[in-house]
């Protein structure tokens, strides 16, 4: 890739990259980077091997060099527990207003017809 990377290029790199891609956002030689990953010195990111393979996360790519960008909002598709403080206002049974979780304990299992 020529230019700057964005933000949008190196999400769209997929959930790992290689050793040269990384070199090329930060600029510098890709040697530089398998020297340091070889010596221990690599910090900037986590180091993914599998045998002689080395790929870089790029979501702590994304988290390094944009962390000061706000990330977009994602509602889950499942509610996780909650862990903040409980309120006395909310019951066993009713979910959070303000995060929308059901507090744990509130889930209701049913056996399965015909079982």
């Amino acid at each position: 890739m020529t230019g700057a990377w964005t933000r949008e290029a190196v999400e769209a790199l997929g959930p790992t990259t290689d050793v040269p891609t990384v070199a090329a956002i930060f600029g510098v030689n890709k040697d530089t980077v398998y020297a340091q990953i070889r010596r221990g010195e690599w910090t900037a990111t986590r180091v993914l091997t599998l045998g002689r393979k080395i790929k870089i996360p790029t979501r702590d790519l994304i988290a390094l060099l944009y962390a000061s960008e706000p990330a977009p909002q994602v509602n889950p598709a499942v509610p996780s527990q909650c862990h903040h403080v409980e309120s006395l206002q909310v019951t066993a049974h009713t979910p959070h207003t303000s995060c929308g979780c059901t507090p744990a304990g509130s889930a209701v299992l049913r056996p399965l017809r015909g079982a």
